[in-house]
């Protein structure tokens, strides 16, 4: 029975997504905050090459600790302190924020963040919270709880100080409706002209953007500004599932309703999406867009992130052709099961005729045998960047 366990967690001819570190650091890039990773020094490189997109367009303050073996034996937190206060100071200017990650030497030794985040405070005066990484988890996991931490830290410090919302107040002037955008990673949208359509769709459909959390351009530009304008919205937009827990936070101290979807799906699935907004605007409610369109049973099949795909195969019922949705991410958005490891991906493939989804998910095996028989079954290809990388990125 444990060797059965252990086989369906391994990975052996299918990468495993990118990590809960890579998934913290992306969410945070945009907020002009100084990221620090504890870890020993080269493992950068995994996120700043493979990860991020947006390095020769927008540079962030993201860091690694460059963890020795003698500072984790000996408890050597001093130098990370240290270490942090020095490039704050070398900083051309004054981080928003700073965030500590995790990685598995000081996860498994114990070491207290929530102090250092404290002790950090008043060394430097800037406000220090703690993303919880380990580097055992997939990107959905990161980027959720960074973003939550976020919420946590920063929401509660504008509500304190009276932070006034600029747009929250013109857009109740103008009866417009404000949407919080929350999710809105490279990871699930890496083409600005994605971004820029999401932002048209809503504009018109009524809806004016008050917080993006996520990834911006030229023409939608993101800022620190994002995160206090955030409790003042008119309702949340879960785009993926790296922005449930954020929206959460939002509803439960803040009474900030949200809808959980993607609206750039299809023409068909975004009017269900915008009018999820405005009913939960009216009732106060949480809804999912696409859930009760999801067929279990369908042939079908769409495999990848919750929102996204889940979103995809709602887009495809609509059009006339029941769909199903393998949920391969390990971030909770009310779909169950998640389809843990290579050999229970495999075994799910093989009951489905028709399968959207990144192209290196064809080589899942089970035993020894692909999922993914091109004999019997037709593949659409749509590469994820957490997965394949940039392998089939159109730059």
């Amino acid at each position: 029975m444990k060797n059965n366990r252990i086989r369906k967690q391994v990975y052996t001819h299918i990468p495993v997504y990118s990590g809960d570190v890579s998934g913290a650091a992306s969410a945070l890039y945009e907020f002009d905050g100084l990221t620090v990773i504890h870890d020993p020094s080269g493992c950068n490189s995994t996120y700043n090459t493979f990860d991020e997109l947006r390095w020769a367009k927008r540079e962030s303050a993201i860091y690694i600790s460059g963890l020795r073996e003698s500072d984790a034996i000996n408890g050597n937190d001093q130098r990370l302190l240290d270490d942090v206060v020095t490039t704050v100071d070398a900083l051309s200017e004054k981080p928003s924020f700073i965030a500590l990650c995790n990685s598995p030497v000081p996860d498994i030794i114990g070491t207290d963040f929530a102090a250092l985040c404290r002790l950090l405070e008043k060394m430097t005066q800037i406000p220090a919270f703690y993303v919880y990484t380990n580097a055992m988890h997939d990107y959905t996991v990161g980027g959720a709880n960074a973003l939550e931490a976020l919420a946590e830290k920063m929401t509660a410090k504008e509500r304190i100080d009276g932070h006034a919302c600029e747009i929250g107040a013109a857009n109740h002037a103008s009866h417009a409706k404000s949407v919080n955008l929350l999710g809105l990673t490279p990871f699930e949208f890496p083409y600005d002209e994605q971004v820029d359509h999401l932002y048209d769709l809503l504009e018109s459909a009524g809806f004016t953007v008050c917080a993006n959390w996520g990834r911006g351009t030229k023409k939608h530009p993101v800022s620190f500004k994002d995160v206090s304008h955030a409790s003042c919205a008119d309702v949340s937009l879960v785009i993926s599932s790296i922005g449930i827990k954020a929206a959460m936070y939002l509803y439960e101290n803040y009474g900030i309703p949200y809808v959980i979807g993607n609206p750039l799906a299809s023409d068909d699935f975004d009017s269900i999406v915008f009018n999820d907004l405005l009913a939960s605007i009216s009732s106060q409610v949480v809804k999912n867009s696409y859930l009760s369109l999801l067929d279990d049973s369908a042939s079908t099949a769409f495999i990848g992130e919750s929102v996204t795909m889940g979103s995809e195969a709602a887009a495809s019922a609509l059009s006339g052709t029941p769909a199903r949705l393998i949920r391969t991410t390990e971030c909770q958005v009310d779909v169950k099961p998640f389809f843990h490891g290579e050999t229970e991906i495999a075994e799910e493939l093989k009951k489905a005729a028709v399968i959207h989804g990144d192209p290196l998910f064809k080589n899942a095996r089970s035993h020894g045998v692909r999922g993914f028989d091109a004999t019997r079954q037709t593949w659409i290809d749509e590469p994820h960047l957490a997965m394949s990388g940039r392998l089939y990125f159109r730059d």
